[in-house]
């Protein structure tokens, strides 16, 4: 009922009806799990007309309001950036594709209802996937090949949107996404994200073994010395092949549904608080490293080709040439660069993977920070993340990513 509604979160459903909120019926379902909201807090929420019996499931993400926790990290900048991606850019984008045929269309983000921008009390309404039946992968389990020949195709048509609109309109392009913040270049001028940085570039190093793998050891050892200058190249936009990434790339903002047969049909992106102008390979480069196993690695040419043709197509759709807006080879070329960014990222993220449930830290947790610092370093499966880790930087060694 009513009264069980956060009257912030009342005061924000109103603008989903615009209407008689009266006629309603609210159910507030559970919120996210603990330590699964890294800026803020899910609810999620059923309105049902009491008259018509017209049911709207929503997701209300919500900022964390608590000073003490804003104060230690971008939370205001990632809400605003998110609610400029869904109020200007993806609604520009969206009409864009309107020219194209529906085949080559990206449609692969949740209906957006609304927002809120007052200064602590951030807020975002979305459609709750989970009622037409998407549902999120386990991340204790990597992604197959079905998953990442559906993802990079998906990306490819995301990604491809934003090339051609660059080369048909390239000053409403740059203007559109100069408003986007670059949130990695926040995190990565704090002292708490730089330090993960090389934490996780330290265990990485630990993970290889002395004697057999010498020589990866050696070519290794510059990245970590020099892994937050690195982290930051990469994340740059040095470079003409840009377009406006999606951002945070992992399993776990993204939503799939499946046939009866569990075959892979549909796929939806989550979470563009980390949206910004940038390579397409920080995108794909962080969604393969952080879901691939070790035996996916070696396809990673085959992936970029099936991204490619897909990006290609879209392109063609729009009258435009990916042969002069993103040939093939420049793709490779750019993984060599920006893939650097993707690494560190999934690295932290094996890391979140082989983290027990009982050990993940909630952003609402009050013990010492030295206790959680403790907890972090020591509260997860550190052989399974060695053998994930040193599977990775032999795949880097071996394709002269290093």
């Amino acid at each position: 009922m009513c009264s069980v509604v956060p009257p912030q979160v009342y005061e924000t459903l109103k603008k989903v009806i615009e209407g008689n909120i009266e006629n309603f019926e609210i159910v507030v379902h559970d919120a996210n799990k603990k330590g699964e909201g890294f800026l803020g807090e899910v609810v999620f929420v059923t309105l049902e007309n009491k008259q018509s019996n017209e049911v709207i499931n929503l997701v209300v993400k919500q900022a964390f309001t608590k000073q003490s926790i804003r104060d230690v990290g971008p939370i205001r900048e990632a809400f605003m950036n998110e609610i400029y991606f869904y109020d200007q850019v993806w609604k520009r984008l969206n009409k864009f594709q309107e020219r194209i045929p529906m085949q080559s269309q990206s449609h692969k983000v949740p209906k957006y209802f609304t927002s809120t921008s007052e200064d602590g009390s951030e807020k975002l309404v979305l459609e709750n996937l989970k009622f037409k039946k998407f549902e999120v992968h386990n991340k204790k389990i990597p992604l197959d090949k079905q998953h990442f020949e559906f993802i990079f195709r998906e990306y490819g048509k995301f990604h491809g949107l934003s090339f051609a609109y660059k080369s048909l309109y390239p000053e409403d392009f740059a203007n559109l996404a100069k408003e986007l913040l670059d949130i990695f270049l926040v995190f990565i001028n704090g002292d708490g994200f730089k330090k993960a940085v090389k934490n996780i570039n330290d265990l990485a190093m630990d993970s290889l073994q002395p004697g057999i793998d010498d020589a990866v050891i050696e070519k290794f050892r510059p990245s970590v010395e020099n892994c937050v200058e690195h982290f930051k190249e990469s994340i740059d936009c040095n470079t003409k092949y840009t377009v406006i990434t999606h951002g945070d790339c992992w399993s776990n903002n993204m939503m799939f549904k499946y046939s009866e047969e569990r075959k892979l049909i549909d796929v939806r992106f989550l979470d563009f608080q980390l949206s910004k102008e940038g390579s397409p390979c920080c995108d794909l480069s962080y969604c393969f490293y952080s879901g691939a196993p070790k035996e996916l690695l070696k396809d990673l040419d085959y992936f970029l080709k099936v991204y490619h043709d897909s990006l290609s197509e879209t392109l063609k759709a729009f009258g435009c040439d990916s042969g002069k807006l993103y040939p093939f080879q420049e793709l490779k070329n750019d993984w060599k660069r920006y893939c650097k960014m993707g690494v560190m990222m999934s690295l932290m993220i094996w890391k979140i993977k082989c983290t027990p449930e009982e050990n993940v830290i909630d952003f609402n947790d009050t013990r010492p920070a030295e206790e959680k610092e403790k907890i972090f370093q020591t509260g997860y499966d550190q052989d399974a993340f060695k053998k994930i880790s040193r599977s990775l930087i032999l795949h880097l060694y071996e394709n002269d990513f290093l």
